[in-house]
């Protein structure tokens, strides 16, 4: 019988998140937007004086964190009290409020960095030198101002900013396509009943032992994204060239350029990436050949990679069972790590309990100068355990940065962003492994969920990675991404990478379509460096080399306070080579013999 979903009021107190820990009440969420209201009338004060001279741009710039600072409070307040029940009037009421009041700071603060651009290296020395107090916000004025040449003219920033919902409209419009008027239709299950086909439920046929449903309903939704091809390849053809276009204006000699200049990420890290992964493909290859006969098929297509290899694998854990697998886990890192995750297990930093209306998922989302906030939706599996860890590992990140850097370095970037949270998924694994060392089905099952994800996460990220620079480089060079040259490719790439194998499927395959990501601008090769990282800095501690830990957590402090490719240096790992990649695929490999041998035993 289904268990019967939760309404909010009904979830156990000690399964919700502390709001109170932002604000009190709403009348201290009133009081705030009320301050911020104020401040956002002083920041437009200074949007013809802020860089006159050194005082100006002081007490610029320290309103503008400080109310940064606020707006977060208010937002992490507001969207808290919403998502637990994304259908409450009230909860909708605070977020909408809050959102307001984010575009309108938005709005206030947009002069600040093309302001700032604007002073030369010379006139910043002596503003530093005249005002020792700006030293403090140095990094991130040096780090604005290394952006001086590709930021327009006022006149041209303006016009390039009321473009910009139009530049967006290719992904809108794919989303829209891709969610909402994309129809599956109907198939019949395993039972004989007919069931819609939704991403959801593809996903668990993509799972289901018998071969002939899992052919069914892949080739359902490949003859769905099939028949709209033409349009999928228009967005994303639009798109592209809208980003070409872009960076043409803000004088970068590429799309990649631009998207990764910010951060000042080489773009051999993103070539090292791609080169170093082919020159490991033959691990991959190895291990789905091996699933193919493991598993009897005579062939063995993509919608057959996702069959689980021990489906009658019993590992199931509740929530508090889960908290202690995850301290036991992650007590690799040290005795303080150790204080900071009981603190956020036992100080109502995590909503876990499902209930009707709460946002689907899960998150971490920080609030500086109170602490973070996780959002989970528990069921007694492994992978919910896992999402713990995972989730932890962003949380204690940003713990460790607000306890080392002031607000205005406390948001790491987006580079490094999923190492820490990756990195757990590694040792909750290791710790589970070595615990069911003795039960072949359990270290079959775990070993088997960490050599998916590995390539769900690197290899085919990567994968993606060298797709998404093909189409910006050949539309760059005036060709037409038609969906023959989209699909040509995808599906070419796809093969080189899964090896002989998987079979090639006996329909058009148009999987490039169902890629969301490749509209959000050289963002996927990311997952897969921050996998590796991982991986490679987990091992280090694990078998205890000198200095490893120490590293990790200068690594885990430093926030937004350099350059994430000169933080990642630190901790041991240099991107711009290949050894931490190297390390990876050997760990991955030796993964892939333990399965063997575990399944051998059975």
């Amino acid at each position: 019988m289904a268990k019967k979903q939760l309404t909010r009021s009904e979830v156990p107190v000690e399964l919700t998140w502390n709001v109170d820990d932002i604000f009190a009440n709403k009348s201290e969420f009133d009081q705030a937007i009320k301050h911020l209201e104020l401040d956002i009338e002083q920041l437009k004060g200074f949007s013809e004086s802020g860089t006159e001279n050194a005082d100006n741009l002081l007490r610029l710039t320290e309103l503008l964190y400080s109310s940064e600072e606020l707006l977060m409070k208010v937002y992490g307040y507001a969207a808290r009290i919403n998502d637990g029940d994304t259908a409450d009037p009230y909860g909708n009421d605070l977020i909408n409020r809050a959102l307001l009041i984010v575009n309108k700071w938005e709005a206030a603060v947009s002069f600040y960095d093309p302001a700032i651009t604007k002073l030369s290296s010379q006139q910043l020395d002596r503003f530093l030198t005249e005002q020792p107090l700006l030293s403090k916000y140095e990094f991130n004025l040096r780090r604005i101002q290394r952006q001086a040449e590709h930021t327009l003219s006022p006149a041209e920033e303006k016009l390039l900013a009321q473009l910009q919902p139009a530049v967006d409209d290719a992904a809108e419009i794919s989303t829209k396509l891709d969610d909402a008027d994309l129809d599956f239709g109907v198939i019949k299950d395993e039972n004989g009943e007919e069931v819609q086909l939704t991403n959801a439920t593809a996903s668990e046929f993509a799972t289901s032992s018998n071969q002939e449903m899992r052919k069914r309903a892949a080739k359902q939704v490949a003859e769905a994204y099939h028949s709209v091809r033409n349009t999928f390849a228009s967005t994303l053809k639009s798109h592209v060239h809208a980003q070409n276009i872009v960076a043409t204006i803000r004088h970068y000699e590429s799309a990649r350029q631009m998207n990764l200049d910010d951060q000042k990420i080489p773009e051999t890290v993103y070539d090292t990436l791609v080169k170093t992964t082919h020159k490991h493909l033959d691990l991959m290859h190895d291990y789905y050949a091996f699933r193919k006969e493991y598993l009897g098929l005579d062939q063995m297509y993509q919608f057959d990679r996702h069959v689980p290899l021990v489906a009658d694998a019993k590992l199931s854990l509740t929530f508090e069972e889960g908290k202690k697998a995850a301290m036991a886990a992650l007590a690799p890192l040290g005795e303080d790590y150790q204080e900071f995750l009981e603190e956020e297990f036992s100080h109502r930093w995590i909503d876990s309990a499902e209930n009707k209306g709460k946002r689907s998922g899960g998150y971490e989302d920080d609030v500086y100068g109170v602490h973070p906030y996780i959002l989970l939706n528990w069921n007694d599996i492994y992978d919910s355990t896992s999402t713990l860890a995972h989730e932890s590992g962003h949380a204690l990140q940003s713990v460790y940065t607000d306890k080392a850097q002031p607000f205005w370095y406390s948001q790491y970037p987006i580079f490094i962003a999923e190492i820490a949270s990756t990195l757990n998924e590694s040792l909750l694994n290791h710790y589970m492994l070595e615990k069911y060392a003795n039960d072949p089905q359990i270290k079959a099952f775990i070993l088997t969920q960490d050599i998916d994800n590995f390539i769900g996460t690197v290899y085919r990220q990567t994968l993606f990675a060298e797709f998404e620079h093909f189409i910006y480089t050949e539309d760059a060079k005036g060709t037409t991404l038609t969906p023959d040259l989209l699909a040509d490719k995808f599906n070419g790439l796809f093969e080189e990478y899964n090896g002989d194998a998987i079979t090639k499927l006996p329909w058009a395959d148009d999987t490039w379509a169902q890629i969301p990501h490749f509209y959000y601008d050289y963002y996927v090769y990311q997952y897969a460096t921050s996998k590796a990282i991982a991986v490679s800095l987990a091992d280090d501690i694990i078998s205890g080399k000198p200095g490893a830990l120490e590293s990790y957590k200068e690594f885990l402090s430093a926030g937004a306070s350099d350059y994430p490719v000169d933080i990642v240096k630190r901790a041991g790992v240099d991107v711009t080579k290949s050894d931490y990649l190297d390390h990876a695929f050997k760990l991955f490999g030796q993964e892939v013999h333990e399965l063997k041998n575990n399944l051998s035993k059975k």
